[in-house]
């Protein structure tokens, strides 16, 4: 009993500590600078952040439904990825052709899509909704979204070796889920 008092004691102080604090933090971040550059090329965000979330999105759409919480989970953090990386995507890495890109207004606009897409899709994972139909057609924004913008940045896949490998499960057609 006495322990759990201690614990009580301390929680709330620390509650109480972070409370009087809640306002230097703010200022903080309101005073930090914006991102302007990533710490890696956009090919490497592209493959590590959209392309690999973008296998779930697409695997719900070809009928390979999640089986548990876990999946749902890993399926709802691929559209939060879509939505972040949308935005992301905006700003210059330290690819050679970056910042030319990120300049280009059609640039910022399939990015912003690429967001929209993302956001589409988190209320159909929130749901665990098994309406293969409907990620099939969210998969299928994806897909133009994709393509559209390399044909008129990177017509040519991939850049810079980073490759986004498909796995043997994949491959050989084997649930992403199991």
């Amino acid at each position: 009993m006495r322990i759990h008092t201690i614990i009580g004691v301390g929680l709330s102080a620390l509650a109480l500590a972070s409370c009087n604090n809640a306002a230097p933090v703010e200022e903080e971040a309101a005073s930090s600078p914006a991102l302007t550059e990533l710490p890696v090329s956009i090919n490497a965000t592209m493959v590590g952040l959209i392309d690999n979330s973008a296998d779930f999105i697409w695997t719900v759409g070809n009928g390979d439904l999640p089986k548990d919480e876990m999946d749902w989970d890993l399926v709802r953090s691929a559209t939060y990825d879509m939505i972040l990386g949308g935005q992301v995507m905006k700003v210059p890495g330290s690819g050679e052709y970056d910042a030319q890109w990120t300049a280009e207004e059609n640039w910022q606009e399939w990015a912003d899509q690429l967001t929209l897409i993302g956001q589409d899709a988190l209320p159909l994972a929130e749901a665990q909704s098994t309406d293969v139909e409907a990620w099939r057609a969210i998969g299928d924004r994806l897909i133009e979204n994709c393509e559209g913008c390399h044909n008129a940045f990177k017509p040519e896949l991939p850049s810079e070796g980073i490759l986004h490998r498909s796995t043997e499960r994949e491959s050989r057609g084997i649930s992403m889920f199991d």
